[in-house]
């Protein structure tokens, strides 16, 4: 076996570990799903912050 193969073996592992924790903890991996679209729907819509960021008195 070469470095590659060892390499893609365990992605492989790592993947099917993945997918069984994800069988049995569905609503944490929802939750987080949500966090993460949330926080780039947020970035993407750019909020529109109240405060001021510039004081024109002079």
């Amino acid at each position: 076996m070469t470095f590659a193969d060892i390499i893609i073996t365990l992605f492989e592992i790592l993947g099917a570990l993945a997918l069984i924790w994800c069988i049995f903890h569905e609503e944490r991996l929802v939750a987080f799903e949500e966090k993460v679209f949330s926080s780039f729907r947020r970035k993407r819509m750019r909020v529109i912050n109240t405060e001021r960021t510039h004081s024109y008195n002079i």
